[in-house]
């Protein structure tokens, strides 16, 4: 039976390293930092700034717009793999007329044809899935859509938060990176402030 690759390492042309010790997030995070630059500009409308300060909770926002969305709820894509944090996270997020679940998966793969079948207005992502990373799917969610500015928002929300992986995120196309630890009760709050300034 072919063992099917994640899709960044298919983006890439290769396996990421296979180092069985090391979480594939930090695999990916470490191939990015060595990838040619030209491979990494998928970002949408603006690439993200930190505004992290020394001491201060992980986060990273961007220069673009606010999102709007009329007529609808906002629709959020969850991607995570344990259950339990699974039905944690679509509580911190549903708010009845406002934000809607619209799908959770736990493989990179499920989660990127979701994304391509019904295209989210958030997406809310840990970095350790079932299969695959969450970082290759947020590679491949802004390459999929590129410059423009109908791309979704992007959450990461990790209970890995090296600077290493933080930096791979945001240079991914993450618009924010939160520690699951301490800082998953601010995910409603940044939600809002996206699409309901």
């Amino acid at each position: 039976m072919k063992q099917m690759l994640p899709l960044f390492a298919t983006q890439y042309g290769r396996p990421p390293p296979s180092r069985l010790d090391m979480p594939l997030s930090l695999q990916h995070a470490m191939i990015l930092q060595s990838a040619p630059s030209h491979l990494l500009q998928p970002h949408a409308v603006a690439l993200p700034t930190t505004t992290k300060s020394p001491g201060a909770p992980s986060q990273t926002g961007t220069s673009a717009q606010p999102r709007r969305v009329v007529d609808r709820a906002v629709q959020v894509q969850i991607v995570e793999d344990l259950p339990r944090v699974q039905q944690l996270l679509r509580q911190l997020v549903e708010q009845p007329g406002r934000f809607e679940v619209t799908g959770i998966d736990d493989t990179e793969h499920e989660a990127f044809q979701r994304s391509q079948s019904q295209p989210p207005d958030a997406l809310v992502v840990d970095l350790n899935l079932r299969q695959g990373s969450g970082l290759g799917l947020i590679h491949a969610v802004r390459k999929l859509y590129g410059a423009s500015p109908t791309g979704p928002l992007v959450i990461v929300v990790t209970n890995h938060t090296m600077p290493v992986l933080e930096a791979a995120c945001i240079k991914a196309g993450a618009d924010h990176f939160l520690d699951k630890s301490r800082e998953l009760p601010r995910l409603a709050a940044l939600l809002n402030q996206a699409f309901f300034p």
